[in-house]
């Protein structure tokens, strides 16, 4: 009879692990988010959260060209092989690089990424003129911590800059010209990070590090000038199953408890 009750508890020790485990993953992914891009963007609301519900995502700040026929602004439309999106554009009339500049911010929900969050965004764009520049910049508390970028014109158009690199090469995919890809971040340690960039043309991938807490991100367009429309969609935050230190302090606890079951069971 004793046999049989221990038996039953070495059946459900299984089931004691998973639930801690279940528990802190739970917790752990409480400000993993997904948005969906439903109007221009910096409007009120701008998109739809994994729930369908409303939000407002992004602020925009524009800033002027040159002064004359030049100018910057964003819209809600469709770019090839991204369909309806956010998008950024900036035009000149006077010269190459006269047009405007376009950020769109947006701070990350439950505060800075963590060891093991990923952020991805599904980006697009056209021409940019010689010398001026478009793409994504995670940021700290004080600037751009990491930016992965495209400069019209070259040479090295296709780039990343972080605190250990600037204007590295960023791999042979290059810039796509109305062609999205997806660029996702993750962070892999205390100030490090890998990378990595792809669509059906290839993928490119890197590791690097940065400084600061990654809080929130950048999607620009400096000056890119007529037909530089940048679209962007789908800007997601997901937690890796990778146990934090809570979770491991949970699993000991469980340990125990199932060692302290073992001993009763030989004992018997």
């Amino acid at each position: 009879m004793q046999y049989h009750k221990n038996q039953k508890i070495m059946k459900k020790s299984p089931f004691i692990l998973l639930s801690l485990v279940s528990a802190v993953s739970v917790a752990s992914a409480s400000n993993n988010f997904s948005y969906t891009a439903t109007s221009d963007p910096g409007g009120s609301p701008d998109g739809v959260d994994q729930s369908a519900n409303p939000v407002d995502v992004w602020t925009v700040v524009l800033t002027p060209g040159a002064a004359g026929n030049n100018g910057e602004g964003t819209y809600y439309g469709s770019q090839p092989s991204l369909g309806n999106a956010w998008q950024a554009y900036s035009y000149q009339n006077t010269a190459p690089g006269n047009g405007g500049s376009v950020d769109a911010y947006n701070t990350f929900d439950g505060g800075a990424l963590t060891i093991g969050q990923t952020v991805s965004i599904n980006f697009n764009m056209r021409a940019l003129d010689p010398g001026t520049q478009a793409g994504v910049s995670l940021l700290n508390g004080s600037g751009n911590a990491i930016t992965f970028a495209i400069i019209g014109g070259g040479p090295n158009n296709y780039y990343y800059t972080d605190a250990g690199s600037t204007g590295a090469n960023a791999g042979p995919l290059g810039y796509q010209y109305q062609n999205a890809i997806n660029i996702a971040f993750t962070v892999t340690g205390a100030g490090t990070y890998s990378a990595i960039a792809f669509n059906g043309n290839g993928t490119d991938s890197w590791n690097g590090t940065f400084s600061g807490s990654l809080i929130g991100m950048d999607v620009f367009d400096h000056a890119g000038g007529n037909g530089s429309d940048v679209g962007f969609n789908n800007l997601t935050v997901t937690t890796a199953p990778v146990p934090e230190p809570s979770t491991w302090a949970m699993l000991a606890v469980g340990g125990v408890m199932l060692l302290g079951y073992r001993r009763r069971f030989h004992r018997a």
